[in-house]
């Protein structure tokens, strides 16, 4: 007989979001975990050596989490981690003459920049990974199904993830029928919306509706920062 897989800590994590999450629960995820990384950066770690050298071999972090590491407000330790990258880049002036010429004129971008990823981007790779896989071990599970259904599903890129990695085609059945119901009331939220802003029904209390323009545009791309 087959050994019977446990429930870790990842499969309640997820089944904490689904019950509680407002927006996309991967994205939720993904978007608290990287938040976390940032932040034990920041406390314990802007002068461990391994991290500062990842940092130097992927020239700082991407843009998108560059800005998320300046919302913690931590001058200390960004001055710190930044530190190092501008001096890299002024190194990187400073030794622009000796480059070959062509380099020098015309491929700027490439000489600077490195194939080594952004730690964080690699960081929260490993996250979506994880719960992707959770989820689809456990998605005929009844408590977490139960869970699915009460929740604001996927957005568009998570579910696209998803369904190009799902193998059982009655969780794939189940999985595109839930996402249908989903995106087919937003469809219904956002006439309602539109329907009330004309003057003859904008004195009508909101209901669900209200907010489905944020809704929506979080459920095509995701939730900020995280795509």
């Amino acid at each position: 007989m087959g050994r019977t897989p446990q429930k870790g800590m990842v499969y309640f994590d997820i089944l904490e979001a689904l019950r509680k999450s407002k927006v996309c629960i991967l994205c939720d995820l993904e978007f608290s975990n990287i938040r976390r990384y940032l932040d034990n950066l920041l406390y314990e770690k802007v002068n461990d050596v391994g991290v500062r050298r990842d940092l130097s071999r992927s020239r700082g972090y991407c843009r998108r989490h560059a800005h998320m590491l300046l919302e913690f407000a931590d001058g200390l330790g960004s001055a710190i981690l930044y530190r190092d990258q501008v001096q890299l880049f002024l190194d990187f002036l400073k030794g622009l003459d000796s480059l070959p010429g062509k380099l020098r004129s015309h491929n700027l971008p490439e000489s600077w920049n490195h194939e080594a990823l952004c730690p964080a981007c690699v960081t929260q790779a490993r996250c979506r990974k994880r719960y992707v896989e959770c989820l689809l071990e456990w998605l005929g599970e009844p408590h977490l199904r139960k869970a699915f259904d009460d929740s604001p599903g996927l957005c568009v890129p998570h579910l696209l993830l998803v369904l190009g990695q799902i193998r059982d085609a009655a969780s794939r059945t189940y999985l595109i029928g839930v996402q249908v119901s989903k995106f087919s009331a937003l469809v219904e939220d956002l006439a309602e919306f539109i329907r009330k802003q004309d003057y003859r029904f904008c004195g009508q209390s909101p209901g669900r509706e209200k907010g489905s323009w944020q809704r929506a545009v979080s459920m095509m791309v995701g939730v900020k920062d995280v795509f």
